[in-house]
């Protein structure tokens, strides 16, 4: 059974021959009354701050709640970015890879090109001094056939030095006439 201050101020005794002093009694009362009084305000501060603790604590949980889950988010984001990031880079470097890989193959095959062309080169070079030197000895043919007067038969082993070649050049200079 609860009791207000106001109940306990306006509690009535019975009256009894020899009884309490009802001045005491009712001082006592008041007393009691005020105190209870003091203890009922207190009770409902008290009250109001416990719930007022239990919103804030419910609200601090709901945000620890939610930094939690801010933090997981945070964590599983870094670790996508950072799968993706590796992703990228293995398909950048694998690209790369590639891309040298053929232009390894492109040198390869333009430097196995150059040697088929110094090959060809060279033996167009053979065939061009083959048919320079079959020119040459049908030419010395042709002019000891021609003009023997100028080209004596000589020996097969003999060479040519500077001073029969400037014969031939004089041989062969245009006459030049002098105009009158």
């Amino acid at each position: 059974m609860k009791y207000t201050p106001l109940d306990i101020q306006r509690r009535e005794f019975e009256r009894k021959f020899k009884g309490l002093d009802e001045g005491e009694v009712r001082a006592f009362l008041h007393e009691l009354a005020a105190e209870w009084e003091e203890v009922l305000v207190e009770n409902q501060r008290l009250r109001e701050e416990v719930l007022d603790l239990r919103e804030r604590n419910r609200q601090y949980q709901e945000q620890d709640r939610i930094f939690r889950e801010t933090l997981l988010q945070a964590q599983r984001t870094k670790e996508d970015v950072l799968d993706a990031a590796n992703r990228e880079k293995d398909l950048l470097v694998r690209e790369a890879q590639f891309k040298a890989d053929e232009i390894i193959r492109d040198a390869q095959g333009h430097a196995v090109e150059i040697e088929m062309d110094l090959r060809n080169l060279k033996l167009e070079r053979a065939r061009f001094l083959q048919g320079l030197e079959a020119l040459v000895l049908r030419t010395s043919r042709y002019l000891r056939e021609e003009a023997p007067e100028l080209f004596p038969p000589s020996d097969p082993t003999h060479r040519l030095n500077d001073a029969d070649f400037e014969n031939l050049d004089d041989a062969f200079r245009p006459v030049t006439r002098k105009r009158a």
